[in-house]
């Protein structure tokens, strides 16, 4: 094979892949039924009670298993956000998401699926009310300057409103 067959054949792999990060990027997916689980913390939990700290007066930061209703990958814009429905009713948005190391340094040959991500972390914060989101707006009002940042929290603003009408 010459080089100029080479350039061509690895020309359509690298199209490939990107369409197909590209399909995935527009498309979410949603775990539920018996089994769906976050992760949680005392300190996102803000009870003590439920695992006992190290220390008298501090609260735990290990992350243990917390079984929810289902959580789903929203996408709004090309930036995606996680939905929680926890056992009790109480919906939860979260702006942290993260792939499992295999999906993130493997070649983008098939759609994603839940297994390509790591279940949501109820510890780096969420939102659960409009109220609760009101300092993310101010920000997104008050930006001058309309970078990729300035886009995803437009984003997450935009999802939090839908979600919580």
């Amino acid at each position: 094979m010459n080089i100029r067959n080479k350039n061509i054949k690895a020309s359509a792999t690298r199209n490939k892949a990107d369409f197909i990060q590209a399909a995935n990027n527009k498309f979410g997916f949603k775990v539920e039924g018996k089994g769906t689980y976050i992760w949680t913390s005392e300190v996102a939990e803000e009870i003590a009670t439920m695992w006992k700290p190290e220390r008298v007066f501090n609260l735990s930061y290990r992350c243990v298993k917390k079984e929810v209703t289902s959580y789903e990958m929203k996408t709004v814009g090309n930036n995606h956000y996680w939905v929680v429905t926890e056992l009790d009713g109480t919906v939860l948005v979260i702006d942290e998401i993260e792939y499992t190391k295999s999906y993130y340094n493997g070649t983008r040959a098939k759609k994603a699926k839940a297994t390509d991500y790591i279940a949501p972390h109820k510890c780096f914060g969420y939102f659960t009310s409009i109220e609760s989101a009101a300092w993310v707006e101010r920000d997104v009002e008050e930006c001058e300057v309309k970078d990729s940042y300035y886009r995803w929290r437009l984003n997450l603003v935009t999802l939090i409103k839908e979600t919580f009408k």
